[in-house]
C-alpha cells in the first residue's frame, strides 16, 4: 500500500478516535457533575440518551446522504460540529442547553463512520478492505482508552471543564486536517446511483440484523457510560481510583476488536456466527454481575468480557456485514441503519436505566442485558442460515472455476 493511502487511513483512525475523547468526557466527568450539583444521576442519563437517539437518528440521515456525499465532506463538518459543541459546553451552561449540545455533538459524531467506510472502499476491496476495516474499528476501543486517560488526568489537574475544552480543540485540529488531505477520496463513481434508504430495507439479511443490533447497542454504550459512577457507588471508589479499574474495560475491549480477524476466521468467514459467540459470552457474563458481586476486581473482569464481546459483535453488525454491499453503492446506508438499531437500543437503555439504577440499584440493568443476549441468539438463526448457503455457494463457484 501506497505512503499517502497510509497516511490517510491513520489520519481517519485519529480523527475517529478523537470523537470517542469528546464522547466519553461525560462519563468521566459525572461523578465530579454529580458532586457539584450541576446535574444528578437522571439528568446524566437522560444526557446519555439523548446522544444515543441523535446519533442513531443521525446515522441514519448521515448513512443514507454520504451515499452522496463526498467523504471529507461528511468527515470535516462532523469533526467541526463536534469540536464547537465541546467547547461550549465547557462553560457549562443551563441544563436545557447542554440537552442541545449534547444533541449537536451526537449529530456530528454520527457523520464520520460511514465515510470511513467509504474511504476504505475507495483505498481497497475485497478481502483487503475487511481487513483495513477490522483494524480501523480498533480506534473506537483506543478512543475508549484515550478517552479515560485523557479525560480523568484534565479533571484531576485542571477541572472538569477541560475535560470538554480540550477534547473541542482536538476535534477542530483534525477537522482542519480531514479538509486538505481526504478530498477526492471514496467518492461516488460517475454513473452510480445508490438505492435510498427503504430500498436498502427490502433486504431480508438487513431487516433480520435490526432487531440483534439494536440490543447489542443496549450494553455498548450503557458500558460506557455508567461504568465510572457504577465503581464510585457500589464500591465506594474515589474518582481517581475508579479510573483504574474502568481503564481495564476497554482495553479489553481493544483486545477484543484486535482479535476480531481471529474470531472470523474461526467462525468460517462468517460474521453473524461470530456475533453469536460475542452474545453467549455476554450472557455468561452477565450471570455474576446479576447476582451481585462483592468485589471490584470480579466486576472489572465480568464488565471486560462483555466489552469485548460486545466490540466484537459490534464490528460485525457495523463494519463487516456492511462491506457486502460495496458493489451496490449502498456501504454508507447500510452501516447508517445498522448504527441507527445500535444506537436507538443504547438511547432507550440509558433513559431507562437512569432510572432503574436510582429505584433498585445496578443488578436489574445486567439481568436485563443477559436476557437480551439470549433472545438476540435465538433471532440471528435465519441469518447464519443465509450465511451458510452463501458461503456454501461461493465454495461450489470456486471448485467450479478451478474445474
Amino acid at each position: 500500500m501506497k505512503k499517502r493511502s497510509i497516511f490517510i487511513l491513520v489520519l481517519c483512525y485519529l480523527s475517529y478516535t478523537s470523537i470517542y475523547i469528546a464522547r466519553l468526557n461525560l462519563s468521566m466527568a459525572s461523578p465530579a457533575l454529580i458532586e457539584s450539583d450541576i446535574m444528578n444521576k437522571a439528568q446524566i442519563g437522560l444526557l446519555g440518551s439523548i446522544f444515543s437517539v441523535v446519533y442513531a437518528c443521525g446515522r441514519l440521515i448521515n448513512g443514507s446522504i454520504g451515499d452522496w456525499v463526498m467523504p471529507w465532506i461528511m468527515i470535516a463538518s462532523g469533526l467541526f460540529l463536534c469540536g464547537a459543541g465541546n467547547l461550549v459546553i465547557s462553560f457549562f451552561p443551563p441544563y436545557a442547553a447542554m440537552m442541545i449540545l449534547w444533541g449537536i455533538n451526537a449529530f456530528a459524531q454520527s457523520m464520520l463512520w460511514s465515510s470511513i467506510l467509504k474511504i476504505i472502499s475507495g483505498l481497497s476491496e475485497g478481502q483487503t478492505a475487511k481487513k483495513i476495516t477490522s483494524a480501523m474499528v480498533t480506534s473506537v476501543a483506543f478512543g475508549n482508552i484515550m478517552g479515560i486517560i485523557v479525560n480523568s488526568a484534565l479533571i484531576s489537574r485542571f477541572g472538569m471543564r477541560y475535560a470538554f475544552l480540550v477534547p473541542g480543540c482536538m476535534t477542530l485540529f483534525f477537522c482542519l486536517m480531514t479538509a486538505c488531505f481526504l478530498r477526492g477520496i471514496g467518492e461516488r463513481k460517475r454513473g452510480e446511483k445508490p438505492r435510498s434508504v427503504f430500498g436498502v430495507l427490502k433486504e431480508k439479511s438487513i431487516r433480520a440484523a435490526i432487531l440483534p443490533a439494536m440490543m447489542h447497542g443496549v450494553m455498548k454504550d450503557n458500558i460506557s457510560l455508567w461504568m465510572t459512577v457504577y465503581f464510585v457507588d457500589k464500591f465506594v471508589i474515589d474518582l481517581n481510583r475508579s479510573a483504574y479499574f474502568v481503564l481495564f474495560i476497554p482495553i479489553i475491549g481493544f483486545v477484543g476488536r484486535t482479535i476480531y480477524p481471529l474470531v472470523y476466521k474461526l467462525c468460517g468467514g462468517r460474521e453473524h456466527v461470530a456475533s453469536v459467540f460475542g452474545f453467549v459470552v455476554c450472557f455468561l457474563a452477565c450471570i455474576p454481575l446479576t447476582l451481585g458481586i462483592p468485589s471490584a476486581v470480579l466486576a472489572v473482569i465480568c464488565l471486560s468480557l462483555i466489552y469485548a464481546a460486545v466490540s466484537v459483535i459490534n464490528t460485525s453488525f457495523l463494519s463487516i456485514f456492511p462491506m457486502q454491499f460495496v458493489k451496490e453503492g449502498n456501504v454508507s446506508s447500510v452501516s447508517g441503519i445498522m448504527d441507527f438499531a445500535t444506537y436507538l437500543g443504547a438511547g432507550i437503555g440509558s433513559a431507562v436505566y437512569g432510572w432503574s439504577i436510582t429505584k433498585f440499584g445496578y443488578e436489574p440493568m445486567y439481568a436485563s442485558w443477559a436476557i437480551f443476549s439470549v433472545l438476540s441468539i435465538f433471532l440471528m438463526r435465519p441469518l447464519i442460515r443465509a450465511g451458510t448457503q452463501n458461503v456454501s455457494a461461493q465454495n461450489n463457484r470456486s471448485t467450479e472455476n478451478k474445474t
